[in-house]
């Protein structure tokens, strides 16, 4: 017997009803940037002028990677003037500390460079004032910029932070937020060796500390991201740790296709040993931000070939290296997880 008009509409309602749900992420934007300001006062209203572009394009969030300042004191009063270029974005801004604003500190009051050249005093550099001012300049940092779990900008964003864990109280810089499924996850490592120096062993003894709650917090970033079949992770960061020279046969071939800054006992190691096997247990793409270096660079240095017979290890990783001073530029990335490669980038000038 045919179905009426008004039972095949019922039946149909009911199919709809019980079907199962489909799962999709809206694709959205959202921008990256660091190494700003170097060259004072003349950067000032080109950064100012990038920041009124970024505002324009109506990111969904900001993230600067570090280096608030080149050749600046780290005064209480070059913080609070960086805080409040941070709330003239728009969206929210999320931050992770660079070496100028801390770590080298310890070598500045006033910094040792040559005023001309902008070269450094190497013999100054290393038996100058290591220790005397960063741990302080750290204290202030955080202070100022991570005085309460959420994000700067003018619109805020809860964060989680490492310091919620309670094992890692200090770690109030190390901040987790989820954006349509992807994972962003944001990791206090700077350039400068991240730190580690010879002639302090009070700065030495903060950064393996500083080191072992990083790896910590990597472990429980990719926890949840597995957890809550997160579809990507976006690892954040300020240091370069790679270097540029392609090395694909070579000590570290097993973890990167680029060597690890430092060698295998080096600031970075530990991190990036730790990055490369939960990289590659995981089923999404991995997106590294960072700075440090200057240079736009997209590329895959943690995929290592294993000719032609066989899949590369982690092609899954993928790194965006911002522009840095003079080029004070930011880029911007689109993310949509219906695709297979999730990410995609795009520079924006002012």
């Amino acid at each position: 017997m045919a179905l009426s008009n008004h039972l095949k509409m019922i039946v149909c309602m009911c199919l709809i009803a019980f079907a199962p749900a489909t799962v999709t992420a809206e694709p959205f934007d959202f921008v990256a940037l660091g190494d700003t300001a170097y060259n004072v006062p003349k950067d000032y209203p080109v950064y100012e002028a990038l920041i009124d572009t970024i505002n324009e394009v109506e990111p969904a969030f900001s993230i600067h990677v570090g280096d608030i300042v080149g050749v600046e004191q780290c005064t209480d009063a070059m913080y609070e003037k960086h805080l409040g270029y941070f709330q003239r974005f728009e969206h929210p801004l999320i931050y992770t500390p660079g070496d100028n604003e801390w770590v080298d500190c310890q070598f500045s009051e006033p910094r040792m460079k040559d005023p001309e050249t902008g070269a450094l005093d190497m013999a100054a550099f290393y038996a100058g004032k290591a220790g005397d001012i960063a741990p302080d300049r750290l204290n202030k940092l955080r202070s100022v910029f991570f005085s309460k779990a959420e994000s700067l900008g003018a619109t805020s964003l809860p964060l989680y932070r490492q310091s919620d864990e309670k094992v890692h109280p200090q770690m109030v810089e190390n901040a987790r937020w989820t954006h349509n499924h992807v994972l962003f996850s944001t990791f206090h490592i700077s350039g400068s060796l991240n730190g580690l120096t010879i002639v302090s062993e009070e700065s030495s003894a903060e950064a393996i500390g500083r080191n072992r709650a990083n790896v910590a917090w990597l472990d429980s970033t990719f926890a949840e991201a597995m957890e809550k079949e997160r579809k990507a992770v976006v690892i954040v960061l300020h240091a370069d740790i790679f270097e540029t020279v392609h090395a694909e046969f070579n000590f570290f071939a097993p973890i990167s296709s680029h060597n690890i800054r430092g060698g295998s006992l080096g600031p970075f190691y530990w991190f990036a040993r730790r990055l490369a096997d939960l990289a590659g247990d995981f089923e999404g793409q991995v997106l590294i931000v960072h700075g440090d270096s200057h240079a736009f660079i997209v590329d895959r240095p943690m995929t290592v070939s294993r000719g032609e017979g066989a899949s590369p290890l982690r092609p899954n990783v993928t790194r965006l290296q911002v522009f840095g001073a003079p080029e004070i530029k930011a880029v911007r990335v689109t993310v949509d997880t219906d695709t297979p490669w999730v990410f995609s980038f795009s520079p924006l000038y002012n």
